[in-house]
């Protein structure tokens, strides 16, 4: 009882925890047997409904979408949820609409996952395969929102969106590089082993490996490339290495898109069609050139920043495979999209 007031303190510093208390809501069945009148209790949680059961705010901060967004992304998604996923004869089955939620509050990283899992009435493991089953199925949408621009009248849009910046002209998209960090499935599992055989203590560190992604964002945050890899396929000097094995860097030496280019910071080397800026500027036209490549430059940084700060887990460790976690960064860019079609700015 001891251990539980200290659980029960704990907890209730964590802004969150109304979710988790609705869950102690139970309703009890007695039935009394005829042998001594013993009463026996059947106790069941109430599912938490966090479109009913939260003003706009409090939904705001916790699911990181306005409610009529986030109905939007439930009619995108259920549909198919529904198809490959949902078992009608099993019981207890979490409904479609509640593991899209539960899925986008725990992208969120606003809180520890079990407390996630649990304010949605639903065990860790159960938490682990809903997200995973909504990020591949957001994954799978991604050509369609996340894609650079296609026709002649995009293209011009998109360059003249920059060229008002500061007027550098004929920019179509800004590339930024980035990290996150994976723990692998495999290295968990033969970590785990390991220190159950007394092969090594329980205190020592997963193995974690990085991912490199590669993003180009337009002058409105947006997501219009997205490059994934893991560090075993590149060599030391990864930003290079990344930049070259893209796709992206394919499409500008096929002529794609006509002489345009984008631009890069300065871990990246110049070329006809990637804009660095000058490490040591010698003149004035230099440092002109070096300010209004920083100013068109800056909507990628923001896009970084304003995508790692709407999804938390991206600054954490993701968990699981390379293909999984392939799937769900590639989600959140989607999601990321999403937000800034509909002006749901970040919280």
């Amino acid at each position: 009882m001891q251990d539980l007031k200290v659980f029960e303190r704990f907890i209730s510093d964590i802004k969150y925890v109304n979710d988790f208390r609705q869950l102690q809501h139970v309703s009890v069945k007695c039935s009394t047997k005829n042998k001594g009148g013993i009463s026996k209790i059947k106790r069941r949680r109430a599912r938490f409904h966090p479109m009913e059961q939260l003003n706009e705010i409090e939904f705001r901060k916790t699911y990181r979408y306005t409610k009529e967004n986030m109905r939007r992304i439930i009619e995108i998604v259920k549909d198919d949820i529904e198809v490959d996923y949902y078992q009608p004869t099993k019981r207890n089955q979490v409904p479609i609409d509640l593991q899209i939620l539960a899925a986008i509050r725990f992208f969120g990283g606003t809180e520890h996952p079990q407390l996630t899992a649990m304010a949605h009435g639903v065990s860790l493991h159960t938490m682990a395969k809903i997200t995973r089953r909504v990020a591949s199925v957001l994954s799978s949408k991604a050509s369609r929102y996340i894609r650079m621009p296609a026709t002649l009248s995009e293209k011009e849009r998109m360059t003249r969106s920059f060229q008002s910046l500061s007027n550098m002209p004929q920019v179509i998209g800004a590339l930024v590089q980035s990290t996150v960090r994976l723990q692998l499935e495999a290295s968990r599992s033969q970590h785990n082993r390991s220190c159950s055989s007394g092969g090594g203590s329980t205190d020592s560190p997963v193995p974690t490996e990085l991912v490199h992604l590669q993003l180009v964002s337009d002058a409105e945050h947006k997501i219009r490339d997205l490059d994934i890899r893991l560090s075993d396929e590149l060599d030391l000097n990864t930003s290079p290495e990344v930049f070259s094995l893209s796709r992206i860097k394919e499409r500008f030496e096929q002529n794609e898109f006509r002489g345009r280019i984008l631009l890069g910071n300065d871990t990246l080397s110049c070329s006809s069609s990637l804009f660095t800026p000058v490490q040591y500027p010698r003149n004035k036209a230099e440092e002109l050139y070096n300010h209004a490549h920083a100013v068109t430059f800056a909507p990628a940084i923001k896009c970084l920043n304003v995508w790692f700060r709407r999804f938390g887990i991206l600054g954490s460790e993701l968990l699981g495979t390379f293909g999984s976690a392939k799937q769900t960064i590639t989600a959140l860019a989607l999601l990321h999209n999403m937000a800034i079609d509909w002006n749901d700015h970040s919280v």
